[in-house]
């Protein structure tokens, strides 16, 4: 099964090697790019995201919006729904004073938007998980990062990092239990899970920093 241990081992490693300096600059936006791309994910799961593909659904030119081919296509399509996510976040009416709470809301929100693209995501994972593609860890880490702005964490320095990582130990089992067809209780408790582990870890951390005996002057 192509959506398996091998494709998830390979996108979470992906998640660990995040490095703040290094979060890779976002793919180029146009309402033209947005368009063809929203217009190849009704079908992608059926044709794959191929060059092929977009100028059957965009039309004959709509190659020439993605320079860079198949690659720059899918990494526009998981910025796409980043900010897709983002908006839709920004326009709740209530915002959750919980920082992990909205961290939550952000990671299902995303998955909210793909859920009518489940066999299309199904189509980029095989795609990003193949060995001779680099792309996975630079969609991760912008998908990780616009989750935690999503969620107006306000962190800097280290924390940043560290906050990132994490969060993409969580995110990369839910993403794939959702893209393997768990229905939406079964996402949300995996998803809960997850961010209670953080929870505990960073507990912990906390207590044990508390009981250090201070330096010698």
């Amino acid at each position: 099964m192509i959506f398996g241990m091998k494709a998830a081992a390979l996108m979470a490693n992906a998640g660990y090697r995040l490095v703040p300096v290094l979060l890779p600059r976002r793919p180029d936006v146009s309402a033209e790019r947005d368009a063809a791309l929203w217009a190849l994910a009704s079908r992608a799961g059926a044709t794959g995201w191929t060059i092929p593909a977009l100028r059957d659904s965009a039309g004959p030119d709509a190659d020439l919006l993605f320079p860079g081919g198949q690659t720059e296509l899918i990494e526009a399509w998981a910025d796409l729904v980043d900010r897709e996510m983002l908006r839709r976040m920004e326009s709740r009416a209530e915002k959750e004073p919980r920082l992990s709470w909205r961290v939550r809301s952000a990671v299902l929100e995303r998955l909210a938007v793909l859920e009518p693209y489940r066999e299309a995501e199904r189509r980029t994972v095989a795609t990003v998980a193949l060995p001779c593609v680099g792309h996975g860890g630079r969609i991760l880490s912008r998908t990780i990062n616009a989750i935690w702005t999503a969620a107006e964490d306000d962190a800097a320095g280290i924390t940043w990092a560290t906050k990132r990582v994490s969060l993409a130990g969580v995110y990369m089992p839910t993403f794939m239990a959702w893209l393997g067809g768990a229905d939406e209780e079964a996402v949300a408790r995996i998803l809960d899970a997850g961010l209670a582990g953080v929870r505990r870890i960073g507990d912990a951390k906390r207590m044990f920093s508390s009981h250090q005996p201070a330096r010698a002057a």
